[in-house]
């Protein structure tokens, strides 16, 4: 009897033992669980997306049936032919989130060759002479800004470039916070004095 209690409270010490020894790995596993830093996009990519994916969910054609160009959003007010820090930073994510959600895009800034320069190598352009003339476009997102005490809004359209169908809409208001993170006075350059 005397031997059965032993080995019985042998049992439970070295069970006991084994259980609460982990200290070690249990610092291991809390490594494990945590994950590396990643990348957070600025908060106008949720705005974009948002966009993007209105646009899709209102089209009236399919994604396969578009070959698209996204340019970049105007002023409202203005003449249609400039464009700020804000509309190109939310032509080139409109450009992304489109794509991801599998839509044809087409990047007709993108010329037939490489130029190599001292300053780097590139294959954009925003010279029309170094563009193709014909491009398999067959409909363009086009937008304006209007500008607010709060912030912006936007609005967007994908057109058919042939018949100027709209083929769908969208629009997202871009709080003032955002807009300043993009561009300092909608574009404007901005002056400090000297120390």
């Amino acid at each position: 009897m005397m031997k059965l209690f032993v080995a019985i409270l042998l049992a439970v010490i070295l069970s006991t033992a084994c259980t609460i020894l982990p200290g070690k790995q249990s610092a291991h596993t809390h490594e494990e669980e945590q994950e590396p830093a990643s990348y957070q996009q600025p908060n106008s990519a949720s705005f974009t997306a948002t966009l993007a994916q209105q646009l899709v969910d209102n089209a009236n054609i399919k994604p396969q049936d578009a070959k698209i160009g996204v340019t970049h959003m105007v002023d409202v007010t203005g003449q249609y032919n400039k464009s700020s820090a804000l509309s190109q930073v939310l032509s080139e994510q409109l450009m992304l989130e489109m794509h991801r959600r599998h839509w044809n895009v087409m990047d007709f800034k993108t010329t037939d060759f490489i130029r190599v320069t001292e300053n780097g190598d590139f294959a954009l352009t925003r010279d029309y002479l170094e563009l193709d003339e014909i491009m398999p476009i067959s409909h363009v997102v086009v937008g304006t800004l209007s500008h607010h005490r709060d912030g912006v809004m936007a609005n967007a359209r994908l057109v058919d470039i042939n018949t100027k169908a709209v083929a769908s809409v969208a629009q997202v208001f871009i709080p003032e916070h955002v807009v300043q993170q993009l561009s300092v006075g909608y574009g404007e350059p901005v002056i400090r004095k000297a120390p």
